[in-house]
């Protein structure tokens, strides 16, 4: 058994990864075997999450030093957690697609993204929404097509004046 001062180092640990994380995904991983949870934790390296199995009162503790209570309850059984420092959602895609090619082996407990909990049905339709970076393109383009369409028509305006006097003074030039 550990000794008192290392269970404090783990949830000091656990408490600094839970404060910085933008993205906890509690996941039940009593199904999965080592391969499956290599190939996961690969996934989720990739996009730079971090993935680790828990112990469940350490992991209790630090959730309560950070102030996420309603997270307690679902560190039940074997919990793995994943944790996103920069976008919040990207756990959710990863264990989506895990989940089409391995049905069962990874459920769901409970998710919390920039500070709003989620459900298990809540965080997996996290993961149809287009990333961080796409909705704020998809916002800036709907600013900027109402203002190109009147830059576009004043332009035509002010093209249809500039025809309207040289055509006067073509006119004049001609008399």
């Amino acid at each position: 058994m550990s000794t008192r001062t290392q269970r404090t180092a783990v949830i000091e640990a656990l408490e600094n990864d839970f404060r910085k994380a933008r993205g906890i995904f509690l996941t039940d991983n009593h199904k999965i075997n080592v391969e499956k949870v290599t190939q996961l934790r690969a996934n989720f390296r990739r996009a730079g999450v971090r993935y680790t199995v828990v112990k469940n009162k350490l992991a209790q503790s630090a959730m309560q030093r950070v102030g996420r209570e309603e997270l307690t309850p679902f560190f039940k059984g074997p919990t793995a957690v994943a944790l996103s420092k920069s976008e919040g959602t990207a756990p959710a895609k990863i264990i989506r697609d895990f989940q089409k090619e391995n049905k069962d082996l990874l459920q769901f407990k409970i998710a919390c993204v920039d500070g709003v909990v989620l459900n298990a049905c809540d965080a997996l339709r996290l993961a149809d929404l287009p990333g961080r970076e796409v909705l704020l393109a998809q916002v800036l383009g709907c600013l900027q097509a109402p203002l190109g369409k009147f830059a576009g028509s004043l332009s035509g305006i002010l093209t249809k004046l500039v025809g309207v006097l040289t055509a006067l003074n073509d006119k004049k030039a001609s008399r």
